[in-house]
């Protein structure tokens, strides 16, 4: 049937009104579904795909499952008349027709020119997709997603929000980060069905993606945890309106969904681009570790100051726990896995209170004084081995070395100086070095890892393949010992993948004459593993748990382990 002159006129005019002003190499008109309607210009070229086989698909087609639901939402929140320019969108293959994890997604920014005109009562989308913003970034520099919500990770927020912050800025605009927090996705599953949890959830994504400054700078922070920066004439209660309206079409109740929100204003704030920084990461941490309720509405300078006081507070409060040797000292076996016997055993610090050092290590890096920690505990452990000798014992002890301390040159002339008091004996204090913080001067800590085993110290690399940076420090550092993940361990049974990685580590390790710990070793069948895999040592509850005594040492289980002098020597 043919459309009647009258109508087509029509249609031309609403599509002319509607491509106003336009600067596009893509022109879409969609229906309140997405559909496509119509679509002029190099479609083929910018989309990948040919006129008649987008024309009557749904445009989300094309995207990706998170950007489908992106485009669906930006439609579903404009009124009639309504503009909402760059749009970022991606494409659901490359314009080669590749999927996108082949390394290369296509990015488009859509000027979304979104007259909601009216045909036969049902509103009409007009897009503008330009190729002036279109570019090919590669994976390995994208951003960590949350799978449902496509949110950014809470890793990465805090570095995207102070950007989009200083941007701000920049434009002379002001912004604000305001946290969320909605019912958790189990108590979701357990109302909806986990599939309805998840829609929703990826509705409540796009949501804070439109509303913040960019779409990284919304994240995941926790289960039901959720922030947004965005420019201050964004009314906060918008956004927690537009989370209820998702609710809504769900059919959920309100107040399942228990949506509520806190703002920190950065107006009017003289904090500098670094302060902003460490604003965000404190009141983010906070609010993921605490809960909304523990949170104030107020502006950034009142949260530098009471994140001041907080830090200052804490700084003297672990200082006179150094200082005062208000810690304890537990000790864990490494054995040998051949027959079980302990070679030395690892130190473990503990506060008097009980709580996991684990938070306070990490705070100690952040302010710089975990070089006053590490001098403690080897305090603590050479003291411990002068204790052993008087009783004509011998004990051999590893103190954990934080990367930072390492590279502090007046650090290890004090501990150079406390390890002293060992004597002939000083080789009884090994050193593990940590890598809590990264060891930026690689060249500096060859030079400290030459000081120390020239001292006489066993030196280990600890924690190795947790981080991308395990090789070069194999490649750079002379070391003794290298302690292999726990991480793989744990699966090494069961994963043929992370039995093949460990198999790596110790064919490299054998090459280089290097011995071999392997950590968080549990259950019989791991023990079995890894000793026919041929590593040397093992640490793990299956052999003892960390203590603050130490089984008395026996003449059987003193074996020695040398040095490692180069590649050609051996063992003795």
């Amino acid at each position: 049937m043919s459309v009647p002159i009258a109508d087509r006129l029509r249609d031309e005019r609403d599509r002319f009104v509607g491509f106003a002003f336009s600067n596009a190499d893509v022109l879409l008109e969609l229906d309140e579904t997405s559909k496509v309607l119509w679509a002029g210009g190099a479609v083929k070229s910018i989309l990948g795909v040919e006129t008649a086989d987008l024309t009557n698909k749904p445009l989300a087609d094309i995207l990706t499952t998170a950007d489908a639901i992106l485009l669906k939402t930006a439609l579903r929140n404009l009124m009639p008349g309504q503009r909402r320019r760059d749009l970022n969108l991606v494409l659901a293959e490359t314009s080669e027709g590749l999927p996108k994890d082949g390394g290369i997604e296509q990015r488009l920014t859509i000027t979304t020119c979104i007259n909601r005109s009216l045909k036969k009562d049902q509103p009409h989308y007009f897009l503008s997709v330009s190729s002036a913003a279109l570019n090919a970034i590669p994976h390995s520099g994208a951003r960590r997603r949350d799978r449902v919500t496509g949110l950014t990770e809470a890793v990465e927020f805090t570095y995207a929000a102070s950007r989009a912050v200083q941007e701000a800025r920049k434009s002379g605009k002001s912004a604000c980060l305001t946290l969320l927090e909605i019912c958790e996705i189990e108590e979701l599953s357990r109302v909806m069905g986990p599939e309805r949890a998840e829609s929703l959830m990826a509705e409540v994504g796009a949501q804070l993606k439109l509303h913040a400054l960019d779409p990284d700078a919304a994240a995941k922070l926790g289960d039901g945890k959720f922030g947004v920066t965005h420019l201050e004439d964004t009314n906060p209660d918008i956004i927690v309106d537009a989370i209820k309206r998702v609710s809504d079409r769900f059919d959920l109740d309100p107040a399942t969904m228990k949506a509520t929100g806190k703002t920190i204003s950065f107006h009017g704030s003289s904090l500098g681009d670094d302060d902003v920084e460490s604003i965000l990461s404190y009141v983010v941490g906070k609010f993921s570790n605490e809960g909304i309720a523990k949170l104030d509405a107020g502006s950034a300078d009142q949260y530098f100051k009471r994140m001041t006081a907080e830090v200052l507070s804490r700084v003297v409060a672990m200082r006179d726990l150094i200082h005062q040797h208000r810690i304890n000292l537990h000790f864990q076996p490494i054995v040998h896995l051949q027959d079980r016997t302990p070679h030395h055993y690892e130190v473990l610090l503990r506060f008097e209170d009980g709580r996991s050092p684990f938070a306070d290590v990490m705070f100690a890096e952040e302010i710089n004084i975990v070089h006053e920690l590490d001098l403690a505990v080897a305090y603590g452990a050479v003291t411990r081995i002068q204790q052993s000798e008087q009783i004509g014992q011998e004990l051999r002890l590893a103190v954990n070395m934080s990367a930072r301390s390492l590279l502090n040159d007046n650090f290890l002339n004090m501990f150079d100086q406390l390890a002293g008091k060992l004597g002939k004996n000083r080789n009884h204090l090994i050193v593990e070095v940590t890598e809590s913080a990264k060891l930026d001067d690689l060249p500096k800590a060859a030079r400290a890892v030459d000081r120390l085993r020239g001292a006489g110290h066993l030196v280990c690399l600890d924690d190795f393949g947790a981080g991308a940076s395990s090789l070069p420090y194999l490649q750079q550092l002379q070391v003794d010992f290298v302690k292999i993940d726990g991480a793989y361990i744990k699966s090494i049974v069961e994963s043929l993948r992370e039995r093949a990685i460990v198999q790596g580590v110790l064919t490299t390790c054998r090459c280089l004459n290097i011995k071999t710990v392997a950590e968080m070793i549990e259950k019989e069948d791991q023990h079995k593993c890894l000793l026919e895999l041929g590593t040397d040592l093992g640490q793990g509850w299956l052999y003892g748990r960390p203590s603050p005594d130490i089984p008395k040492p026996t003449v059987a289980g003193t074996r020695r382990l040398g040095k490692r002098e180069s590649p050609k020597e051996q063992w003795s």
